[in-house]
């Protein structure tokens, strides 16, 4: 008996005493980006489509060294990735284009001027190293019909080991991407 309560005291003690490290969350921001035009239009950026690899709230990283993929449980996206990036163009058009209404879709169609459509073909993020985004991304008007599409890859270089380096890269690739789309639509 004394072993069995011996036992179970340890038992206790050890699950106590053992804990999970805690998650992070991240998530892209647009401070410090400079209008292209002072370009009036309504827009709506719809939700960004991304490979099934990509569609969740843990970040996931390359090794550039090998086929190593790594899903990171404890390093999140405050939402799923898809949500985030969403947000990331509609505040980085707001930025580029900050006489336009732009918003966030969340239905196939709007009453808007131009709908912006996003397909990430790739993120591929290698810590301490560079991110690289491959996407296609097209402006439609308010019947649908496609009036620019075109695949972009955008590179940015990672400052460092830390996750927030490699969060800081990947949102300077979506800037990029952003920014050719805000290009795009002001000549329409």
């Amino acid at each position: 008996m004394k072993k069995l309560a011996l036992f179970l005291m340890c038992l206790s003690f050890c699950s106590c005493s053992w804990r999970s490290p805690n998650s992070q969350f991240y998530t892209m921001n647009s401070e410090g980006l400079q209008a292209v035009s002072e370009h009036k239009t309504n827009i709506a950026v719809a939700k960004v489509k991304v490979p099934d690899l990509l569609d969740r709230s843990q970040m996931v990283t390359y090794d550039a060294d090998s086929d190593q993929v790594n899903i990171l449980e404890f390093e999140r996206w405050a939402e799923v990735f898809p949500d985030v990036l969403q947000s990331t163009v509609t505040n980085d058009l707001i930025a580029y284009l900050p006489n336009a209404y732009v918003q966030r879709s969340f239905f196939d169609s709007q009453n808007v001027n131009f709908n912006v459509n996003i397909e990430v073909n790739k993120m591929q993020a290698y810590l301490g190293e560079k991110v690289v985004l491959t996407a296609w991304w097209n402006i439609a008007n308010a019947s649908g019909r496609v009036l620019v599409r075109r695949q972009g890859t955008y590179e940015a270089k990672v400052d460092g080991r830390s996750i927030q380096s490699l969060v800081n890269a990947q949102g300077e690739a979506v800037h990029e991407m952003s920014k050719d789309i805000a290009e795009a639509l002001i000549k329409l």
